[in-house]
């Protein structure tokens, strides 16, 4: 990202991209709260983290999605679910967000009330967020994860638990030439794997 920029996410579900020499503001709009943006190494993309449950990877050129994260399925399908009924949003009404498993019983990624910021790793080859837990399940059940996606293909490549009793993991942090990472926890912990 050139340094006489800056990008901020907002609550009314727009991406701002300031160009200070310029003078310039661009801005995209998600359709969803925005709670988290950071842009990738080479400044080409930028990662959105929003309250529908989905990250989303956007070209800072045109404001395209290049790919969506999390969600409990394809985002491209959810998208056009989207379009088809005439912008309603699909994946909130049917309370999509509101589970923590899938079907087979897989914990699944869930952002729907609380601010998570996602990140970039692995040279930008991974995503990788935090998550919430259902609010409506037991403290005694109570366990989150960390998710990784690869870029190219949207898949799901790891999912890690923060331990029982940790209800979010609100950030994630990479460390490159150390090749591990951390969480923050909601108990007040810093979990560091690697």
């Amino acid at each position: 990202m050139p340094t006489a920029s800056i990008i901020t996410g907002s609550y009314d579900g727009r991406i701002r991209s300031y160009d200070l020499r310029m003078g310039m503001v661009n801005v995209d709009v998600m359709g969803h709260e925005v709670t988290s943006v950071l842009c990738s190494d080479d400044g080409n993309a930028v990662l959105a983290s929003c309250l529908d449950g989905w990250i989303r990877m956007v070209d800072r050129a045109d404001g395209s999605v290049l790919k969506g994260f999390g969600g409990g399925g394809s985002y491209a399908a959810a998208a056009a679910a989207r379009q088809g009924a005439g912008g309603t949003d699909t994946t909130a009404a049917t309370g999509a967000t509101a589970s923590v498993a899938t079907g087979d019983g897989t914990p699944r990624y869930v952002n729907s009330s609380l601010r998570i910021r996602s990140a970039f790793a692995k040279g930008d080859g991974v995503v990788f967020s935090g998550g919430e837990t259902d609010e409506n399940e037991r403290d005694v059940n109570v366990e989150s994860h960390v998710f990784a996606w690869d870029v190219l293909t949207g898949d799901v490549i790891a999912r890690v638990s923060a331990g029982k009793g940790v209800k979010a993991v609100s950030c994630v942090a990479w460390n490159e030439k150390g090749g591990c990472w951390a969480g923050g926890c909601s108990d007040g912990t810093v979990q560091v794997f690697g």
